[in-house]
């Protein structure tokens, strides 16, 4: 294998793609495009913050209870979450009213209180019509989950309350409030023993839940920095398949291939020049996609040039790059020309992006897709730079999953070569 002649197929490449402005938009612009969607579309700087639901209501209680219908609303009117204001109150006069603009999509929740609401509240047991609206499934389910939620604390709250205030009479008027009482619960006052009780009608379980997600995800340049290697798996998956698969084709289209096959050139210099050329382009698609993450929209990635561990992501990186064209190759012996290759190259670039947890967590999947994705060698190089650069594993992990992916890239590659290989003999023989 002669250099200049792999130095003169590299150079060739890297002229074909930088030429072609679709190539330059697919390779470069549109994987930045994507992170930029990522972090302003996707995963808005409001992330995280409590949604403000458009509320429509209908007031039907002008009792003189200490709180009723109109004491309600203004507790609709005030009530905040971490600084945010849960709902924009708007009140109607009949339910018609309130109905239409609920059909119409001008309102997220909407509340009819009935008439003795209040005094339902204080010595009975008050009701609530609630109606949800929503211009989509997903809105539609997080409308309801809002309000059932503050309507849960607020039913909590007001039995509390109620607890507290029986209580009270009690201790006044009926029940000397030293009287013992003892039981599996203990020996305790009674009033102590009625109080508990109370409260374990108004609210059986006092649950506490904290969100522990890991510490890598637990802010929003993280989950950025997370889709950013997404974009970039992307962006290799279906380029590196493109590049792999219109290596023989392209030249067969422009009429060069037959004056390549008349000269001493060997098939390994042109298959060493064009993949290196591919690797390059990835490589540098690969870096501008980092940098436009980390400094223009603030991506979390974490990589120490001192660390030895850290250095095993450009290693991943070139893996994935090998596999994505030596895939390619294979490719190239379904294609009959160009844009064949080229169209075919791209869908199934990114039905694997969506499909085998390139873009979306494996999680997120159905059970079947999930399979896919524990079995698809670039989503095992993609997830151990993920590993590293996001949740900060240590040398040892690292390094497993490194070696996996090394049989898997040496194995992927080299039945590529003997695709590219056939497929090359395959034109020289026509």
């Amino acid at each position: 294998m002669k250099w200049c002649r792999v130095k003169a197929f590299f150079i060739s490449g890297l002229k074909t793609t930088f030429r072609d402005r679709a190539s330059i938009f697919w390779v470069f612009i549109w994987p930045i495009i994507l992170v930029f969607m990522t972090a302003y579309v996707f995963i808005p700087p409001s992330v995280g913050q409590p949604l403000t639901l458009d509320m429509g209501v209908v007031n039907y209680d002008h009792s003189e209870a200490p709180f009723n219908g109109t004491a309600f609303i203004e507790v609709l009117k005030i009530i905040e979450y971490n600084g945010t204001k849960l709902f924009n109150v708007r009140v109607y006069e009949d339910e018609d009213l309130l109905l239409g603009d609920l059909t119409k999509g001008e309102l997220d929740v909407g509340i009819v209180i009935p008439s003795g609401f209040g005094n339902n509240l204080t010595f009975s047991q008050a009701k609530l019509k609630v109606y949800v609206s929503g211009g989509n499934v997903y809105s539609i389910q997080v409308n309801r989950a809002m309000v059932s939620e503050f309507l849960r604390r607020f039913s909590i709250e007001a039995g509390l309350r109620k607890v507290e205030m029986s209580l009270r009479y009690m201790n006044m008027s009926y029940v000397p409030s030293k009287i013992p009482t003892q039981g599996p619960w203990g020996d305790i006052g009674f009033l102590k023993f009625i109080r508990n009780y109370m409260l374990g009608l108004v609210e059986p379980i006092n649950v506490t839940i904290i969100e522990k997600v890991p510490e890598a995800l637990a802010t929003r340049p993280a989950v950025i920095g997370w889709y950013v290697i997404g974009a970039l798996g992307m962006m290799m998956l279906y380029t590196g398949f493109i590049i792999g698969s219109t290596a023989i084709v392209e030249e067969k289209e422009r009429g060069s291939l037959d004056r390549i096959l008349s000269t001493p050139v060997k098939e390994s210099e042109m298959l060493a020049g064009r993949s290196l050329a591919g690797l390059i382009v990835l490589l540098l698609s690969s870096l501008a996609i980092v940098i436009t993450g980390v400094y223009a929209i603030g991506a979390k990635i974490d990589w120490n040039p001192l660390s030895v561990t850290d250095w095993l992501v450009p290693l991943n990186l070139i893996m994935i790059g090998l596999m994505t064209i030596g895939i390619g190759y294979m490719l190239s012996l379904l294609a009959r020309t160009s844009r064949g290759a080229s169209s075919m190259g791209t869908t199934l670039g990114l039905i694997l992006s969506f499909t085998a947890g390139v873009w979306f967590p494996k999680e997120w999947m159905p059970a079947p897709m999930r399979v896919l994705a524990d079995m698809f060698p670039i989503t095992w190089a993609l997830d151990t730079i993920r590993d590293i650069v996001v949740f900060n594993i240590g040398l040892g992990e690292a390094l497993t999953g490194t070696v996996r992916n090394v049989i898997a890239t040496a194995a992927i590659f080299a039945v590529g070569v003997i695709a590219y290989k056939k497929t090359l003999r395959k034109y020289a023989e026509l």
